[in-house]
């Protein structure tokens, strides 16, 4: 798989086991939440708190600001 458009400032063996790990972290925790987040109009505490340990929530933002310097 050819990453190099959207990879965030990693080779590509990593950026593969990170699309990896957040393709297993959706199946396996987000889509098995999804209606109490409908029905709560909001994402769980302990949900976000594992998605800022992912790394998920600084793809985007600058490696300055600890981010993973952008998609």
């Amino acid at each position: 798989m050819d990453n190099a458009i959207h990879n965030p400032g990693m080779d590509s063996d990593s950026f593969d086991a990170f699309l990896d790990q957040l393709r297993r972290y959706v199946r396996e925790r987000l889509i098995p939440a999804e209606d109490d987040v409908i029905a709560n109009d909001r994402v769980p505490d302990d949900i976000r708190r594992e998605m800022v340990e992912l790394g998920i929530f600084g793809l985007s933002a600058p490696e300055a600001q600890g981010g993973a310097g952008g998609l």
